[in-house]
């Protein structure tokens, strides 16, 4: 009966890990769609969004049935109810993916195409790139059940804030009375945003990963 229950426990994490790869995936197409000026992959990006919360209920569905089926207790407990957040946290990584996807979408309609200067653009990249880098080390630390891998999520998470700021100062040095510079300004300070709010996701399931291996409220309970 032990066997089963952890055979279902290793479907279910292979699903996470499938779940986590297309959240991934769209994060990565909604930028490059926005330094390409690629308003059919922005499209795909909304689009493939339903597969990611086609996910989330599929991984939902089993932790419920796994939980009563086998009324698991102490970490194998945790795990399930950890994997029930961790996946919330994919879920709204594929929204905000989306929300840059519809950014694309407003700033290239009727071939009105305001330009994103060079350095922008690799600033942009750069904090994709470190994104990223948080998330797949999260989903490592949750694939290899690695505690330090885990707690040092956030110092990679930092960087991704120092980027914002830099893209956030850049923005703010443009002229305001261009009309076309006002847009720019307003679309890409979102971006900036949604891509920090990734960072934080990632790092909030890697402090899941830490409670489900020590049993510690306190990691993101700094008040408890």
């Amino acid at each position: 009966m032990r066997k089963a229950f952890y055979e279902q426990i290793d479907e279910i994490a292979k699903n996470v890990v499938l779940m986590a790869n297309l959240a991934e995936s769209a994060v990565h197409k909604a930028v490059n769609a926005l330094i390409k000026a690629d308003s059919a992959m922005a499209q795909k990006v909304i689009d493939g969004d339903q597969e990611i919360d086609n996910y989330e209920i599929l991984i939902e569905e089993k932790c419920v049935i796994l939980q009563a089926e086998y009324q698991p207790l102490a970490r194998d407990l945790r795990y399930i109810h950890s994997v029930s957040n961790i996946i919330i946290h994919l879920e709204r990584i594929g929204d905000l993916s989306v929300n840059i996807a519809k950014i694309t979408r407003s700033l290239y309609k009727k071939n009105n195409i305001p330009c994103l200067e060079n350095d922008m653009k690799e600033l942009l990249l750069e904090m994709l790139k470190l994104a990223k880098s948080v998330l797949n080390k999260a989903i490592d630390a949750f694939k290899e059940n690695n505690f330090k891998l885990a707690t040092n999520i956030g110092i990679i998470d930092d960087a991704v804030d120092n980027i914002q700021k830099a893209i956030i100062q850049k923005l703010y040095s443009l002229p305001f009375k261009k009309k076309e510079n006002i847009k720019i300004i307003a679309y890409i300070s979102l971006v900036a945003r949604y891509l920090e709010r990734v960072g934080d996701h990632s790092v909030s399931i890697g402090e899941r990963v830490q409670y489900y291996l020590t049993g510690n409220y306190r990691i993101f309970h700094d008040d408890v």
